[in-house]
């Protein structure tokens, strides 16, 4: 009786776990090829830039997702890649830091924009001023040139968010923003915009839809 029970448990246990277990899995369910896999590291909230540690291994995984966009589409390579996640606290800022770092190091002329206008982190994990960005721009108080941030002795250009606005939908998907976007992609080589993440909010699904930018880059599993 106590083996049969137990194995009925396991069994319903398995049928009800939703989880994905690994990359092929992931590839699978969701019919698309993973750009790259990133090492877990719980210490990536208090650590979060690894990418300036060219021996670590969770910067090649970065570097692993820089090379690949690169196959994503041979004649017209993306100018702009918005980062984001399913659920927030899944890495989606971390991700975006990382890989504008790792494009950076490659030579390329990257700007990361702070979109997430809800929760922004990337600021914060630059250590620079978040007070003055994108909500600027996209108000008419500020040029680009005013709140462009150089960081790193010139390895890339960050536009922080900014103030956080009571209508950040609203914001993203407005004509100032395809615009900025236009005149960014005259400007880098490449942008890299960090997302609010997609289930709770549309704002992703608007950036990355709204004008044929780029592509969208999820982070599927906490980083």
């Amino acid at each position: 009786l106590g083996l049969g029970i137990g194995v009925a448990y396991a069994i319903i246990r398995e049928q009800l776990d939703t989880s994905v277990k690994g990359e092929s899995e992931l590839a699978e369910l969701t019919g698309r090829t993973n750009l790259g896999l990133v090492m877990y590291d719980p210490q990536a909230e208090s650590t979060p830039l690894v990418a300036l540690n060219q021996q670590s291994v969770r910067a090649e995984g970065f570097r692993t997702v820089r090379t690949n966009l690169q196959y994503v589409d041979v004649d017209e390579p993306p100018k702009a890649v918005v980062i984001t996640s399913a659920l927030p606290n899944e890495g989606k800022s971390t991700t975006a830091c990382n890989l504008a770092i790792a494009l950076a190091q490659a030579g390329n002329d990257v700007c990361l924009v702070e979109a997430d206008l809800r929760k922004p982190k990337v600021a914060e994990y630059l250590g620079i001023d978040g007070g003055t960005g994108l909500v600027d721009i996209l108000t008419g108080q500020q040029d680009l040139d005013d709140v462009l941030v150089s960081w790193q002795r010139n390895l890339l250009s960050v536009v922080p968010s900014g103030p956080i606005p009571p209508n950040p939908s609203e914001i993203l998907g407005s004509r100032q923003m395809a615009q900025l976007l236009d005149q960014l992609r005259e400007r880098f080589d490449t942008i890299v915009i960090d997302a609010p993440p997609l289930l709770p909010v549309s704002d992703a699904a608007i950036l990355a839809l709204g004008g044929g930018y780029g592509i969208a880059l999820t982070v599927q599993s906490p980083l």
